[in-house]
């Protein structure tokens, strides 16, 4: 096991060897939280007279970690006998849902929030307002793009196979909008945020304007050079929520349920590490939102990775098992955390330079948020498949909680 590492020591660490501009990570035990800190820089001078401090409540966009609250959205609708998850999702959606070689088997709601519904990732995965979610999926659809939305021979059988689609999350966006009437970031804020009091949103919707100015700039470096800009460098200049929509279009022509893509559920959730927390704790049902029974079903794995492989894209090793819209580390010699005790749900974020995490252990309701701020464009790889410095962190925060032994 490695030599604990004090994450008082590791962030500014961290900054130092220019492994992020800034990083920020809570501990938390129950509703309390046990530890936290921040270290380097939300926002570089070249878009401010100086630079400026990284909190723990600084909100900056935490990629896939979004997908726990995009599922929430539709897990909830589910805890109230709205949806069954193993139903035909065809109806929720307002549109056929088949696999083209499995015209005869219907994909359900779990299948898209487990990844084994036989989609993938292909060009593109970005919602447009005028465009419809069904034209990704049908071979007159303006996103048809011959089917490679849908994986092919080379996955075996697709149905139940596990591969990792940014695409699903906008399905299961757009059946939690038609099943509830609502627009997805402000059904996300209703069901979920306002419950646990706290102010994020999807594509800075409903963030108050001095959270969106104060909000992290996403950065990338190339062999060692100067931070470049990837995303939110000035995300309080333009109309929120941010949302890309055909000439003439804007959100108010948004027709509900047309496109679950619009509101990025796929990785567009602004968020703060405390924020994090706070879903983290309704994950551990610390912080009301689930019922006992929802969280176990969540927890439960749908999908785990068989020895050799077979049975899905394990990304070299960083996808070993998957619960109903949770990722699930377990706690074995191949894991990212050595000595783990108790399998870990939450979820990774990739995605514009930023990387981060939102891990709980159920079972003694501990958990912890963090982010990176930036990351070279090729980060350290680490040895379960994920990249060395999310190790770093995972393990810090493990040792520091007592969840390693």
């Amino acid at each position: 096991m490695p030599a604990p590492v004090s994450l008082d020591a590791l962030l500014p660490a961290i900054v130092a060897r220019r492994d992020a501009p800034g990083i920020a990570c809570v501990l938390f035990e129950g509703s309390s939280i046990t530890w936290s800190g921040a270290a380097g820089i939300r926002r570089l001078p070249n878009v401010s007279p100086r630079p400026l401090e990284l909190t723990v409540d600084t909100k900056a966009r935490v990629a896939s970690v979004s997908k726990i609250a995009t599922a929430l959205t539709l897990i909830l609708e589910a805890q109230d006998g709205r949806i069954d998850l193993d139903a035909d999702a065809s109806a929720p959606l307002g549109f056929q849902l088949r696999h083209p070689r499995f015209p005869g088997s219907p994909i359900t709601a779990r299948m898209t929030l487990s990844h084994t519904a036989g989609i993938r990732d292909a060009d593109a995965y970005r919602g447009v307002i005028g465009e419809s979610l069904e034209g990704f999926f049908h071979p007159d659809g303006v996103r048809w793009n011959a089917g490679r939305h849908w994986a092919g021979a080379g996955h075996g059988t697709p149905l139940g196979w596990f591969a990792y689609a940014n695409l699903g999350m906008g399905l299961v966006a757009q059946m939690a909008e038609r099943l509830s009437g609502e627009r997805f970031d402000l059904l996300a804020r209703r069901r979920i945020f306002d419950p646990l009091g706290i102010d994020c949103g999807f594509n800075w919707s409903g963030v108050p304007d001095a959270k969106v100015e104060s909000g992290a700039t996403l950065y990338r470096h190339s062999n060692d050079g100067p931070w470049t800009v990837q995303v939110d460098e000035a995300p309080h200049l333009l109309p929120r929520p941010i949302v890309a929509a055909q000439a003439g279009l804007d959100v108010d022509d948004y027709v509900i349920g047309q496109n679950g893509l619009v509101f990025a559920p796929q990785g567009g959730l602004r968020a703060s590490v405390m924020d994090l927390a706070a879903i983290g704790m309704a994950l551990t049902g610390a912080r009301p939102l689930l019922t006992e029974r929802t969280r176990a079903m969540i927890a439960e794995p749908v999908w785990t990775r068989a020895p050799d492989s077979s049975n899905g894209d394990a990304s070299g090793g960083s996808f070993r098992a998957f619960g109903t819209g949770v990722h699930i580390v377990l706690p074995d010699a191949d894991g990212p955390v050595p000595g783990l005790q108790r399998p870990l749900i939450g979820h990774y974020g990739d995605a514009y330079g930023l990387l981060a995490g939102l891990w709980v252990d159920q079972a003694t309701t501990r958990g912890f948020a963090w982010f990176l701020t930036g990351s070279p464009s090729a980060p350290r790889p680490g040895a379960s498949g994920i990249h060395a410095v999310e190790e770093e962190v995972m393990q810090a925060a493990c040792q520091q909680l007592g969840l390693t032994g």
